[in-house]
């Protein structure tokens, strides 16, 4: 009789384990997408964009601690400042590290930036792609360039949406191109 109650819960953690895996994994988030004209932004859409024309979203995180997406508003070098950026890390087997990375400055938060577009061009406003982390860095510049438009600002409630798109260049003179790019995120 013992040995048939550990097989249960035995059983009955497996199936608890399996429920919870596949829980996690049916588990979607909301899915920015300005197209859709009933969009309503609460600062749990995210963030994507097209690299080259392929889609790129952040990919989920299971490590503790680590995020895929770095979205903050401050002060710093006496500069209001927007830093949005997010990762990711690429299928199996090669888990090629993509990153796109845009800053502001010269932002508020405490007056509505609805309406407001922002040129990426040279630091300190500039935009950002990069492969496998270091290894291949686009920027933009005077000739690569692009715009971020703020379409939603909630003050009270910390979310900022919008649109952005850039060119941008590498070292070696190579070009990518980030476009429909959207978001719709809190801040702190």
């Amino acid at each position: 009789m013992e040995s048939h109650l550990q097989i249960n819960r035995i059983m009955k953690n497996k199936l608890i384990l399996i429920l919870s895996i596949l829980t996690f994994i049916a588990c979607d988030t909301a899915s920015v997408d300005l197209d859709d004209e009933n969009y309503v932004f609460d600062g749990r859409g995210g963030v994507k964009c097209e690299v080259n024309g392929n889609l790129l979203k952040p990919s989920v995180v299971t490590s503790p601690g680590a995020r895929s997406v770095w979205f903050s508003m401050a002060d710093y070098d006496d500069l209001n400042r927007m830093y949005l950026s997010f990762r990711n890390r690429g299928q199996s087997p090669d888990f090629i590290d993509q990153f796109v990375t845009i800053e502001i400055t010269g932002i508020s938060t405490t007056t509505s930036m609805v309406g407001n577009i922002y040129n990426l061009s040279e630091e300190p406003n500039q935009g950002e792609y990069s492969i496998d982390t270091a290894s291949s860095v686009y920027k933009t510049n005077e000739i690569y360039f692009g715009t971020l438009e703020i379409l939603y600002h909630d003050i009270d409630n910390y979310i900022l949406g919008g649109r952005f798109e850039f060119d941008a260049v590498n070292e070696d003179g190579e070009v990518i191109e980030i476009r429909e790019g959207e978001f719709d995120l809190k801040y702190l």
